[in-house]
């Protein structure tokens, strides 16, 4: 029997942190009032990895977290306490890893082997491109880098460089084994004939295969010698000229690939899961796991990765029948509604930033902003600092997705007059003009199909690149949009939409979150994933527009305040908030420190390091860290820095940059040069956390009472100062969390070191949700109107109303809010604090939130 859906709580499982582990904690999460486990990723992942992410068998549960029979101990003691799991599944894309044997598989047969349509590959450009070398392919083998080997147990032969291997062809093992024939006349002919017929027609048995890697594992040590002796003496430039790949430096990963990557992730290969053989491969463990009753339900990862997004939900739901949860992680774009597929719902960026900008000022940043333009620090036009992120990492991580592009719109062309006037460089700034403008992540048109959406999109993005682009670049933009209207299956068009779509997002997401978020930083807590640079604030009014939709939809998806993937904790951010409460004396401040901190500062080429960009960064980092170690803050600027790109790369790091940075960083928390700056940003702190820790707390009721279902990342029931990944998993002490749930005190906010006050009231209101789960399932959205600064509305169902107020503004200190009346022949009594009397509502301006049930 399925646990009803109310409350989930993330967990990041790794060697690190087990099913065992997790068993152990699961009393806790019970009690605290989670309904289901989050569970990161289990099927088998690259050894050592920390997320699940970078899968290598899809068809295995990961020993290392403890296998199938540890994972089926963990789902019986969660039943056991009531509660379900919702399993975390990565349909997208496999590691590119000798340790996944789909991918060796791949290689080694090739287009016609058994993984050949397993993965997207473009077999028609020849040879797959593994772009791993530290040098020249040549200067390698002159250096005698690369070499060739036996794996015995494996009954392979590959072909090695340091810590990396990739499969010889069947063909060329059967050579191999000739030549060692050769000398010990005849013995190895038979086995060399099986090789050899498994590269023709035989390759997609796996019996056959099977059995001739047996017979080359099961070799004596005679024989073993015979084949090592024939290896050193192979030509090895003319072996690895005759594979079914191709060895290339890694710098020329971005414009030589022939395999689709999750984003610019070159170790990470795309996998067809279009294909019906290669959907039911996937999903046949998590399927299992869903029909036995271990689960009760999926997380998609990186649903717009996908061929056909539509398509796939549908496929899924048929196979999960109809009362599975299935929730897809997906970022939808400002105004974007979720299209209509038959799924429960989106893992809820979009309601972490409703809630978030609450609690941004909008004057606050919009001032802080200006400063940064003033000072030419920023572009004034935030929506073309965006336009400048994308077309950069498309011109520079993309090139190869890019280029492919190109040929099929080169293909369009050529069949039409009108098509052939555009040269291979309009068309190349006409396809980078379209990414660049599309003002989504992705549209979702299939085959012969679209739909207005989809074509509202298109006429959006061919606005824009009008707007903004060369007349002749938008003349060819507009020709390829005209050309797209109308596809026919397996045509150029329809093959251009397809790498189209799957592309959008990419260049969105590593444009917008892994480049303009770290270069925008007017309020560096704005920036988060599924974040709005035009407007990352929100209105009262638009807050319940939105949430009385949501009622009535009676939606059920996740409401996050923190994810394994955001760019800062949730009270990070609520600290960073308060700046642009008080902006006009941040950036005092800033100049005040900027000044005062000049000593550490750096010249690197007649400029300062850091720039006052990065400097002005460091300090917001510092305020919502505080306290922070010189080791979690170098390790979060090195990454910082090289986002941004601004003047430092992942692939080419600017040592002296970075070290300045480091420096500078460094000094600002150890030199005693900077006692007074660390007592200013202490003092600044204090300030902060009287409003922040408000800030945080109205957002936590918010979050367990709007509709949708309340998600909890591990550890954030306290407070949580993280940073991004990694920082964001360091390990938990739930035996301190367990202590705290089993006093079940409120204390007092300005004196709560650690989060007690967060814990109660996560705990209380999970308790009101499993309580009363009508209210929260089927209740309705009303808006109150408490006054100035103030949320309020309530929900309510036949029988009960619940009313909700916070603070969601600086003003709403100056005065208490309208308290609403209870319905006739009702009471209100309060859920957080002390009882009511004489019908009256108590409000405390030190916790100064109202949450009540009328009965």
């Amino acid at each position: 029997m399925a646990v009803p859906l109310r409350a989930t709580y993330r967990l990041q499982f790794h060697a690190g942190f087990t099913f065992t582990d997790a068993a152990a904690e699961l009393p806790y999460l019970a009690t605290l009032g989670i309904s289901h486990l989050y569970a990161s990723p289990i099927l088998m992942s690259r050894p050592g990895s920390t997320h699940g992410y970078d899968g290598i068998d899809p068809t295995r549960i990961d020993p290392d977290l403890g296998g199938a029979d540890g994972f089926r101990a963990l789902a019986e003691a969660a039943r056991t306490e009531g509660m379900g799991i919702i399993l975390d599944i990565v349909p997208n894309h496999l590691a590119v890893d000798a340790a996944n044997p789909f991918w060796m598989a791949a290689l080694e047969f090739g287009a016609a082997g058994p993984a050949g349509k397993m993965f997207d590959i473009d077999w028609e450009q020849g040879r797959v491109t593994l772009p791993s070398l530290g040098k020249t392919l040549a200067a390698a083998i002159a250096d005698g880098e690369i070499t060739l080997a036996a794996d015995w147990t494996a009954g392979r032969l590959l072909a090695r460089y340091f810590d990396n291997a990739w499969p010889l062809r069947p063909e060329t093992v059967a050579a191999v084994l000739q030549i060692a024939d050769a000398r010990d006349e005849g013995a190895l002919s038979g086995l060399s004939r099986r090789f050899l017929a498994l590269d023709g027609a035989l390759a997609a048995e796996a019996q056959a295969v099977s059995e001739a890697r047996q017979g080359l594992a099961d070799l004596d040590a005679e024989h073993r010698s015979l084949v090592e002796i024939a290896l050193a003496r192979m030509d090895i430039a003319g072996v690895l000229h005759r594979q079914h790949w191709r060895l290339a430096h890694w710098r020329t990963e971005s414009d030589s690939l022939t395999y689709r990557r999750f984003f610019n992730i070159t170790g990470l290969v795309g996998l067809r899961v279009e294909d019906p053989a290669v959907f039911d491969l996937i999903h046949a463990l998590p399927l299992r796991l869903l029909r036995e009753g271990l689960i009760d339900g999926l997380r998609i990862d990186h649903v717009d990765g996908l061929s056909d997004p539509t398509g796939y939900c549908a496929r899924l739901r048929a196979a999960t029948g109809p009362h599975a949860i299935i929730l897809v992680e997906k970022i939808l774009g400002a105004g974007e509604a979720l299209r209509p597929w038959p799924i429960t719902g989106t893992t809820g960026y979009e309601r972490l930033n409703d809630i978030q900008g609450l609690f941004v000022d909008q004057d606050g940043y919009e001032t802080l902003d200006r400063y940064l333009v003033d000072h030419r620090l920023l572009d004034a036009d935030r929506a073309a600092r965006l336009a400048t992120a994308k077309a950069f990492m498309l011109r520079t991580s993309f090139v190869g997705e890019v280029d492919k592009l190109i040929g099929l719109a080169r293909a369009l062309g050529s069949a039409e007059a009108e098509g052939s006037e555009f040269g291979i460089g309009a068309l190349r700034e006409a396809v980078i003009a379209l990414l660049v403008r599309f003002p989504v992540y992705r549209s979702y048109g299939t085959d012969t199909e679209s739909d207005a959406v989809d074509a509202a999109l298109w006429q959006e993005t061919r606005r824009l690149v009008e707007a903004h682009e060369h007349p002749w670049v938008a003349e060819a933009a507009a020709y390829l949009i005209r050309r797209l209207s109308e596809t026919t299956p397996g045509s150029a068009e329809e093959e251009f939409i397809r790498r189209f779509q799957q592309l959008s997002g990419p260049a969105m997401a590593k444009g917008l979150e892994d480049t303009e978020f770290y270069r925008s930083l007017a309020l560096s807590s704005a920036n988060e994933v599924g974040g709005d640079l035009a407007q990352p604030w929100r209105s009262v009014a638009e807050f319940h527009d939105i949430q009385a939709a949501r009622a009535e939809a009676r939606a059920l998806d996740l409401i996050p305040l923190a994810t394994h993937d955001t760019k800062r904790g949730p009270d990070t951010r609520a600290r960073i908030n308060t700046i642009a409460e008080d902006a006009t004396g941040w950036i005092a401040r800033f100049e005040a420190w900027h000044a005062q901190n000049k000593p550490f500062r750096a010249e690197i080429a007649g400029r300062e390091a850091p720039d006052p960009i990065d400097e002005w960064l460091i300090y917001q980092t510092l305020l919502g860290a505080w306290p922070i170690s010189e080791a979690r803050l170098s390790e979060y600027l090195t990454k910082a820095m090289r986002e941004a790109k601004r003047h430092s790369f992942w692939d080419h790091p600017n040592e002296d940059y970075e070290t300045a940075v480091q420096n500078f960083a460094s000094a600002l928390l150890q030199d005693p040069r900077a006692a007074g700056f660390r007592t200013s940003i202490a003092q600044r702190v204090s300030e902060a956390d009287s409003r922040a820790r408000i800030s945080a707390i109205g957002q936590v009721i918010l979050q367990m009472t709007i509709p949708g279902t309340p998600d909890v990342y591990q550890g954030t029931e306290f407070w949580d100062f993280s940073l991004v990944d990694p920082d964001n998993r360091r390990p938990v002490d739930y035996a301190a969390r367990a202590a705290a749930l089993a006093r079940d005190v409120l204390p007092r906010l300005a004196a709560d070191r650690i989060g007690e006050a967060k814990l109660f009231v996560t705990h209380h209101l999970l308790a009101l949700r499993a309580a009363h789960p009508a209210l929260f399932a089927e209740g309705d959205y009303r808006p109150l109107e408490p006054g100035p600064g103030w949320l309020g509305f309530t929900r309510s169902s036949r029988t009960e109303s619940l009313a909700v107020i916070v603070p969601v503004g600086p003003r709403a200190a100056a005065h208490a809010p309208a308290l609403p009346a209870a319905p006739a022949g009702q009471t209100w009594h309060p859920v957080l604090t002390e009882t009511a009397t004489e019908g009256r509502l108590p409000f405390d301006p030190l916790f100064p939130f109202v949450v009540a049930l009328a009965r």
